[in-house]
């Protein structure tokens, strides 16, 4: 695992989520009440930005047709056959770390 520092903890407040990019792919990493996931950012089904979605409990809604993808799986919800990537998530003091190797 090649663990990559994405952001400052700081710079993501709880209930939102933002896009980094981490050895060349745009990731979306959320903060759920202080526990941080990191997925895709592309929406499957045309594209869109999750980065920029509203994040409800662990969940991320796609801005462009509100498909919704579970923070920790990166599953779709009501179709877990489909998803998007997750990646590992580490915290070290107030940074975040992302494995998209």
């Amino acid at each position: 695992m090649a663990f990559v520092r994405a952001a400052k903890s700081g710079d993501i407040a709880p209930g939102t989520i933002r896009d980094v990019e981490v050895s060349g792919k745009t990731i979306a990493v959320a903060n759920v009440q202080g526990t941080f996931y990191a997925i895709d950012s592309v929406c499957v089904h045309q594209g869109g930005p999750l980065g920029e979605g509203p994040v409800e409990g662990c969940t991320v809604i796609c801005p462009w047709h509100a498909w919704e993808y579970d923070l920790k799986t990166g599953k779709l919800v009501g179709n877990p056959e489909i998803e998007v990537t997750s990646y590992p998530v580490e915290v070290r003091g107030d940074e975040i770390f992302v494995d998209a190797s």
